[in-house]
């Protein structure tokens, strides 16, 4: 019992990265791999958890655990941890999951490392069924983890129906159920209240979702044909202010589609909710709806003429003279896209409300990312007819347009990016088709 809380007090005192090289300072790693062999679950669970802990996002720790093995045993502790993913108890399971997730994300595994994509995945997507504890509401999130910003482990998500599980779970979240029926649905009583969970649940699957639909396209099909655009709608209009950032979230992830974009989130209503989102008392929210729209305001969207028509321009521009750094990227970009294959006269209502003036002011930014956005603005705004060009012209300035572009092409030439053309406009279509 000593070992097991000892172990817990460690996994609670890992928050940052100098807490953790502390704790490995002073000798806690090769005790804990000690602990994995030691026969006790509750102790076992407890050094996985605080090993899972100590090497999240810090891969100098994570090739020491990697590396470990016990004082009696030549076994190596990932073997281990493998072993624990097929155990019996579905917490012990999820948390030796977390922790191979988490040495995954260090990228400490060098050669190609199958079992995360043969053993973890699988056990994982097998535990969003789970109805014992809080397994459903952490389980999504580990899930999220393991597949976010690789379009390989997306792709494995795909294949194992990862997407099409948590859509169930988010449509079990999002029914309206009496109280027995919820607590046989969602665990036990004595974990907190039944509503409390449910909206856990719902946020997390939203976010793993998120996660496993933003680089891959059969992926978002996945999503859309489990009919979650329903519960993404819901969501977006929850009193709860962490569903809803989710919810924009997995908005944001599924409007990378041009077909999904043309359909099914016409269909689903998706704009109307994560318009009125612009205005929400969260900050972090807004900037967060407005990345979603970003996607809606392209010139291939339907949606365009609802976020013109709902005086969205007056509030992207005021994100765009934010200082919150989010905010005004945000604001910019989804000005951008607003004059994505715009006419002339959408380009003017557009500047009648930004001005050149802070157009300026925006091109001279600290920040890159707003820097480019802006340039961007330019020419989207000098495409077209020759009109287009004489009216950006008058509006900035001659001189001072020539100044911008020549001091952006000193920049980019002292980058040493004169042999990168091709690549670096690959990049811009990239960004241009999606947010």
């Amino acid at each position: 019992m000593i070992a097991e809380f000892t172990a817990a007090v460690v996994a609670k005192c890992c928050d940052t990265q100098e807490q953790q090289v502390q704790l490995a300072s002073a000798g806690v790693i090769q005790p804990l791999i000690n602990l994995l062999h030691s026969g006790h679950i509750k102790v076992q669970e407890a050094a996985l958890d605080a090993l899972a802990t100590l090497c999240r996002e810090n891969s100098e720790l994570g090739e020491i655990i990697i590396h470990s093995k016990p004082f009696n045993s030549n076994q190596l502790t990932t073997a281990t941890m493998l072993d624990f993913v097929k155990d019996k108890c579905s917490n012990m399971r999820l948390i030796a999951a977390t922790c191979l997730t988490n040495l995954y994300r260090t990228g400490v595994f060098t050669e190609p490392f199958n079992e995360i994509i043969l053993v973890v995945l699988p056990a994982l997507v097998k535990l969003l069924k789970d109805t014992s504890g809080d397994i459903q509401e952490r389980a999504p999130l580990v899930l999220a983890d393991l597949v976010k910003d690789s379009e390989d482990m997306q792709k494995a998500a795909y294949d194992a129906d990862a997407i099409s599980r948590l859509s169930e779970l988010l449509a079990s979240a999002s029914a309206k159920q009496n109280e027995e029926d919820a607590e046989e649905l969602f665990g036990v009583p004595g974990v907190g209240s039944v509503a409390k969970r449910k909206e856990k649940i719902r946020e997390n699957s939203l976010i793993a979702i998120a996660a496993a639909s933003l680089l891959k396209e059969e992926c978002r099909t996945q999503a859309i044909e489990s009919k979650v655009l329903p519960h993404v709608v819901s969501a977006l209009q929850s009193k709860y202010p962490h569903v809803r950032l989710a919810a924009c979230q997995c908005a944001k992830s599924l409007s990378r589609s041009v077909s999904n974009l043309r359909t099914n989130l016409v269909d689903a209503g998706v704009a109307e909710p994560l318009l009125k989102l612009l205005y929400d008392e969260s900050i972090v929210i807004q900037a967060a709806a407005c990345g979603a729209v970003c996607n809606l305001t392209l010139d291939f969207s339907p949606m365009k003429k609802s976020v013109i028509d709902s005086g969205a321009i007056d509030r992207f521009v005021e994100y765009a003279k934010s200082d919150n750094p989010k905010l005004k990227l945000n604001g910019v970009w989804a000005l951008n896209s607003l004059l994505y294959k715009a006419n002339l006269q959408a380009k003017q209502s557009v500047m009648k409300v930004l001005t050149f003036d802070t157009l300026l002011e925006l091109l001279h930014e600290p920040d890159p990312a707003v820097q480019e956005q802006a340039l961007e603005i330019v020419r989207n705004l000098v495409c077209g007819q020759q009109e287009d060009i004489e009216y950006v012209i008058d509006g900035i300035g001659k001189d001072d347009l020539l100044d911008v572009l020549e001091s952006k092409l000193q920049v980019i030439s002292n980058m040493g990016l004169e042999g990168e053309d091709s690549n670096t406009m690959t990049s811009v279509k990239k960004k241009r088709k999606a947010y």
